[in-house]
């Protein structure tokens, strides 16, 4: 039988949010290492963002 799953952003960011917080303490506690954690995130957590931005150009019709 097929399962219907909906996406719901404002679940999605309370759970990541959840989720830095356990990370957070993990590291604080030193039960896990930076290394660890990274590895335990996958590719994205390889990456560090130092400095960001996003530019973007308003169109008017």
């Amino acid at each position: 039988m097929m399962q219907v799953r909906y996406y719901d952003p404002a679940e999605r960011q309370q759970e990541k949010e959840r989720q830095r917080a356990s990370d957070a303490l993990l590291l604080r506690e030193g039960r896990i290492s930076r290394g660890e954690l990274r590895e335990r995130n996958g590719f994205f957590s390889s990456v560090e963002i130092v400095e960001s931005s996003i530019s973007f150009q308003e169109v008017f019709a």
